[in-house]
């Protein structure tokens, strides 16, 4: 693995993501996160919602083998294929991802929000938890003069999510869109069940595999 190979694919891929709003009407939004079992597999888990209502109407998960270590800015490796292999599963399939990472507000200006909406050719929006990189100015993060990102809150001295593009979608629709889907949370309601969703079933699969443990051990 050489870092900096990874860091020129980045910029290249980059290059391609459409900051644009490019989409049709929402009706559906979905929302994508990852949990680790062992550090030796991770599942990614999905969640579709209605737009209007912000009721689930749809959640699958897949688990993969995890090949690649945790390294700052390259957190796509890591967990993009999950993610994109539980998109590609879902039988119903949402109109725009929200991604719990980041999208242009990055230091190569592709996180893994980036990188799965230019992969899987579909509009997708960055939300982050912590401060990535920039300068905060305000609610704005500014990188090299320029607009990348933004804090957004779902109740006034709330902390903020740090909101970016990743692809098919705009700055400002992006924080309309977050902001729409907030119901009185941290975090908008498809990262946020998405996160519930993948902690159940971690916590399944830790309980299955230590009664299975319990059953095959010494007696």
């Amino acid at each position: 693995m050489d870092v900096h190979e990874l860091y020129n694919e980045q910029i290249e891929l980059s290059k391609k993501a459409i900051l644009t709003d490019s989409f049709p009407p929402i009706k559906r939004v979905g929302g994508v996160d990852c949990s680790y079992l062992d550090d030796k597999f991770i599942i990614a888990g999905l969640v579709v919602l209605d737009y209007g209502t912000l009721k689930p109407i749809y959640r699958t998960f897949d688990i993969q083998r995890l090949t690649f270590p945790y390294i700052p800015g390259l957190l796509a490796y890591r967990e993009a294929e999950a993610m994109m292999g539980v998109i590609k599963k879902a039988k119903v399939r949402p109109d725009l991802i929200m991604v719990d990472g980041f999208g242009t507000n990055h230091p190569r200006r592709c996180g893994i929000a980036t990188h799965i909406g230019i992969k899987l050719d579909v509009p997708a929006i960055g939300v982050g938890k912590s401060f990535l990189c920039g300068e905060v100015q305000g609610q704005r993060i500014i990188q090299d003069g320029e607009e990348t990102g933004r804090l957004v809150r779902a109740i006034s001295g709330q902390k903020p999510v740090y909101v970016s593009p990743g692809h098919k979608i705009s700055l400002k629709t992006a924080v309309k869109v977050v902001k729409h889907c907030m119901a009185g949370h941290r975090q908008p309601e498809p990262t946020r069940q998405a996160h519930e969703y993948v902690t159940s079933i971690k916590n399944r699969s830790l309980l299955r595999e230590n009664l299975n443990r319990a059953k095959n051990g010494p007696r």
